[in-house]
């Protein structure tokens, strides 16, 4: 359906109240009619435009006022010192964590706006909060506690313009832009948490520790039938569990979805741009996007993409009608997800030392599944500007089109788990990412000397561009086993807890998500001190002179031209044989215990 146009609109109220009152998904025509206040911006513009964050704090204001049951707070400040804005419904007034863990009730999280380009889901939250606000949805308000952000990236809301999104059906009068006022995209910000929304939302995430989370977005690139596309139960992030308890929930509000004449389908990322049959890659997802990070804390995610290229009411209805959906029966059926986050906890929290823990993921590509996928027909074309190959559509030609879509994934990059980690004292930036996930750590009240599993970075290896603010580092990783002492102040990190996954994620340097692998850790791997030529010189004659091995080596180096052109390696080659040579250079300040501290503070 596409909407009626704002002129229309606003001279015929009772029409559109009768549109507008139609029901989302399976429900009932509501039993409250909606008072003329209580409509969003977006229903009264025809969705044309969204509302700003004032706006949008007005109307939830309204509605705060209207049911005692919803209650407006707000849980940090952004970049540039807005509020950001956090919406609570519960028919219990359970408005804080430790009400709702009273209560007893299942607590969801809807996050908008991570994207303020993308504000879909706001809007479609507003109708939703606005319902129960009015009485017309009591089987949410009674059976869940509710917990909708409906602005994340508050600031880059407020940067509207109508060229935001060219690749996105409206709202026509404009949207907000993709990042935050330091450029950051916070849908890439979950695990090395740099902007200061981050921190606050994993501070909320932490304090009500949510049994679901819903991401609300808009997709790119291809087009299709479909208003409504989302993925969930991401490998290996999500445990098995959590995977079971999403599909059995996801399959019938989808189809309720459908229903109500919307079509969906998997979130579209095509394992060949130029070949849709050969299938969609719902791949891995890392620990930076927020449902890839949110499973590592046992909680269940799913990632909802509307279709940009249709039109802006249409989307926002869609979402709007999974949303019921899938409330309802969360709702309704509490017990299984309750259980299923138990074991998934529990799991996480008692895996013995050794068990192999996932990385690094990549699609399984021997395990698809069959659809039928709702599309258009489609050609090539060559691009007058890329001078490359790209996909047209024809919506006038809809045609499903038999193709596997791949949800699994297998591991690329492992580590064993250890029994604890230390960081030696000095790296408070460490300490900092600890404390923001909030994860339990004491400090060590006494030096201590012991055999560590230690890491040693070679060959490293800086990107040539920055990425969401920083140079992202990959380097050779040597593993050890040495008996090192660490100081007094040093960090004891031990892994009997649900968080253990987002612990591995930070610390070990393998991960792509790592602290090492952000560059947080570069300063590591570089060389403090140096030694003059007129030193070195001599000293390494008399190495060659006295260590044939080596003499072979620096031949075989001699040979290599690239070697031979390189001062800083030929320099590098002799110095770090010298006595004089700093052992620290590439230790990282991650050890690795496979035993708990008996007696750790």
């Amino acid at each position: 359906m596409r909407p009626a146009s704002p002129t229309a609109a606003l001279a015929i109220p009772a029409a559109l109240a009768l549109l507008l009152a139609m029901p989302l998904g399976a429900q009932e025509r509501p039993k409250v009619p909606i008072p003329p206040d209580h409509y969003t911006k977006a229903e009264l513009n025809a969705f044309r435009g969204t509302p700003s964050y004032e706006e949008t704090l007005t109307f939830l204001r309204r509605l705060e006022m209207t049911s005692p049951y919803l209650s407006l707070s707000f849980y940090g400040t952004s970049g540039e010192g807005r509020p950001m804005p956090l919406l609570v419904a519960s028919k219990d007034k359970a408005f804080t964590p430790d009400a709702a863990a009273k209560a007893g009730k299942p607590v969801v999280l809807v996050l908008n706006g991570i994207h303020p380009g993308e504000p879909d889901g706001k809007d479609a939250c507003l109708i939703l909060l606005r319902d129960m606000a009015l009485g017309n949805r009591p089987d949410l308000l009674d059976t869940l506690t509710l917990l909708v952000v409906p602005i994340y990236n508050v600031d880059g809301h407020e940067r509207v313009s109508k060229w935001n999104r060219p690749n996105q059906d409206g709202p026509v009068d404009g949207m907000g832009f993709r990042t935050t006022t330091q450029g950051l995209d916070l849908n890439r910000d979950f695990l090395k948490a740099d902007a200061p929304e981050t921190r606050a939302l994993l501070s909320l995430v932490a304090a009500w520790n949510p049994d679901l989370f819903v991401d609300d977005h808009v997709t790119d690139g291809s087009d299709a039938q479909t208003t409504l596309t989302v993925s969930y139960g991401a490998e290996p992030a999500t445990p098995e569990p959590l995977r079971a308890w999403l599909d059995s929930v996801m399959r019938p509000a989808l189809a309720e979805v459908e229903e109500a004449g919307w079509k969906t389908s998997p979130y579209i990322e095509w394992v060949d741009p130029l070949d849709p049959p050969k299938g969609i890659d719902l791949g891995p997802s890392e620990p930076r996007y927020g449902t890839g990070y949110m499973p590592l804390r046992g909680i269940p995610s799913i990632l909802v993409e509307n279709h940009a290229l249709k039109p802006y009411g249409e989307r926002v209805r869609a979402n709007a009608a999974f949303l019921s959906a899938l409330l309802s029966r969360v709702g309704r059926e509490p017990g299984p997800l309750e259980e299923a986050r138990a074991v998934a906890t529990s799991a996480a929290r008692s895996a013995p030392v050794g068990t192999p823990f996932v990385l690094e993921a990549e699609t399984d590509l021997s395990r698809p599944e069959p659809i039928d996928f709702p599309g258009f027909a489609w050609s090539q074309v060559v691009s007058p500007v890329t001078g490359r190959p790209r996909l047209v559509y024809d919506p006038a030609k809809p045609m499903n089109i038999p193709m596997p879509v791949y949800r699994h994934a297998k591991a690329k990059a492992t580590a064993p788990r250890p029994a604890a980690y230390l960081v030696p004292a000095g790296w408070p930036r460490i300490e900092e990412k600890l404390a923001a996930h909030g994860i339990r750590f004491s400090k060590l009240t006494q030096p201590r000397t012991l055999a560590v599993g230690t890491y040693r970075a070679s060959e490293a290896k800086l990107e040539s561009a920055p990425y969401q603010g920083r140079v992202r580092v990959s380097a050779k990783i040597a593993k050890a086993t040495e008996t090192r002492t660490v100081p007094a102040g040093s960090l004891y990190v031990p892994l009997d807890t649900p968080l253990a996954p987002v612990v591995m994620h930070l610390l070990e340097p393998e991960g792509p998500d790592s602290l090492f692998a952000w560059g947080e850790l570069s300063s590591a791997l570089e060389m403090k001190e140096y030694i003059d030529a007129r030193v070195l010189d001599p000293l390494a004659a008399k190495l060659l002179k006295e260590d044939p091995k080596l003499a072979a080596d620096w031949k075989a180096k001699l040979a290599d031209p690239q070697f031979a052109a390189n001062a800083r390696e030929r320099y590098r080659f002799f110095y770090s044989r010298t006595p004089y040579w700093d052992e620290s250079v590439g230790l990282l300040p991650v050890f690795r215990l496979a035993a708990p501290l008996v007696d750790a503070p």
